[in-house]
């Protein structure tokens, strides 16, 4: 058992943010959220509809006066409540986005 602590690839912060977003493939489907984590390599929002795990996904979101869309791949889906928590894994991001919501996740750690 190792004793280094568990670091992630990309920090986030807990943060709410309106997000939209669209599961692409056979079976669309739409979901019009509110984040509850964001980061730099993706983001957790809660859902009443299940979009599968790894389903292809837009992520359209507002951070800071800032809309953004990334393409985006579900990476975990937890039942919360009486719905899901899902996590988004970011596959492409603009790279002022990505920039963008690193400012945004530096003020908010300081």
């Amino acid at each position: 058992m190792s004793s280094f602590p568990r670091t992630r690839r990309h920090p986030r912060i807990e943060s709410t943010h309106p997000c939209f977003v669209e599961r692409l493939g056979e079976e669309p489907l739409e979901v019009f959220s509110r984040t509850r984590t964001i980061g730099t390599g993706g983001c957790c929002f809660e859902s009443e509809e299940p979009l599968g795990f790894r389903s292809l996904a837009k992520v359209s979101l507002s951070v800071a006066g800032r809309t953004m869309c990334a393409d985006g791949r579900v990476v975990y889906e937890r039942p919360r409540g009486t719905g899901l928590e899902i996590g988004v894994e970011f596959i492409r991001l603009d790279p002022e986005d990505r920039i963008h919501l690193r400012q945004v996740i530096q003020s908010a750690s300081h």
